[in-house]
């Protein structure tokens, strides 16, 4: 294989630990290895807003970030956001009139804010109930839209900005149900995934050819960089392209077993630092 020059690094269930802050030990992983010569891009669901918090964990700045499954590419440096694809104004339409098919409010992404409704507070409820936190839906970036009205409002303010969509619901049958229906329009790229460590469940959607694996294509080919010289890592579904599409294909050992089958190799799962011990064996660091 072609030396490593860039990693590619899922956040939820790969680079944070169980407790949704990045261990010492892979801050210090990640470092020695950009001390070797090595860029870093956090790829993640999440929004920039949300990845500064994480980034700010690790010993030294990651040099870029692939946001919202890869709507977005920021580079963490200058702070410079370069758009991918986001949501226009009917694939909104569309998802919101198949979440309320539902009973339910979707949530949509900006590159900095995360609007999320009453199926949201639900699930965050189940999820704290479980002892599973990993977000203060107070902060900063995260606005909470009460009704159909405010619904309207910001999707006409945001009209162009909106990134990634997400339904959420306690039942993981009907989040099944809602990925199907989503799957039929043809109009999405989808990802189920299992939240804060138990069965529950959500559906990430972005537009079409949206995903982790073509932002990094493209931030690759900016850099000069040949994807075979890319290692990536990563749990869940939405991580499949880039794990696929990089010279190093690395799967967390909690990956799903879908990530697992197109893996290259396992690495120890994130409440083991897995990532720092595919850096030191792949990157030949210490």
């Amino acid at each position: 294989m072609t030396n490593i020059r860039l990693m590619a690094l899922d956040l939820d269930g790969t680079l944070l630990g169980a407790d949704s802050r990045v261990p010492q030990e892979n801050a210090r992983a990640v470092r020695l290895a950009q001390e070797a010569g090595v860029q870093v891009a956090l790829c993640t669901g999440r929004n920039h807003t949300e990845v500064l918090t994480f980034n700010s964990q690790l010993e030294q700045s990651a040099d870029w970030a692939v946001i919202a499954n890869g709507a977005a590419v920021v580079d963490l440096h200058s702070g410079a956001v370069t758009p991918v694809g986001g949501l226009n104004r009917e694939d909104c339409a569309l998802v919101r009139q198949l979440s309320q098919s539902f009973g339910v409010d979707a949530c949509f992404y900006t590159a900095d804010t995360f609007y999320y409704g009453h199926a949201f507070l639900a699930f965050l409820q189940e999820a704290r109930r479980r002892g599973r936190i990993s977000l203060d839906e107070t902060a900063k970036g995260y606005v909470f839209v009460p009704d159909s009205q405010g619904w309207d409002a910001v999707l006409r303010r945001e009209e162009g900005n909106v990134v990634k969509a997400i339904l959420h619901h306690l039942d993981p049958a009907v989040v099944d149900e809602m990925t199907a229906a989503l799957k039929k329009t043809g109009r999405f790229e989808l990802s189920p995934s299992v939240m804060y460590g138990g069965a529950l469940k959500n559906v990430e959607l972005n537009r079409r050819g949206v995903h982790k694996g073509a932002a990094l294509e493209k931030l690759c080919a900016a850099l000069g960089i040949s994807m075979e010289a890319v290692m990536a890592m990563g749990d869940s579904d939405n991580d499949r392209t880039m794990v696929e599409l990089s010279g190093l294909g690395v799967a967390m050992g909690n990956a799903q077993p879908s990530l697992m089958a197109v893996a290259d190799a396992v690495t120890g799962a994130n409440t083991d630092c897995g990532v720092a011990q595919a850096i030191r064996q792949y990157c030949k660091v210490k």
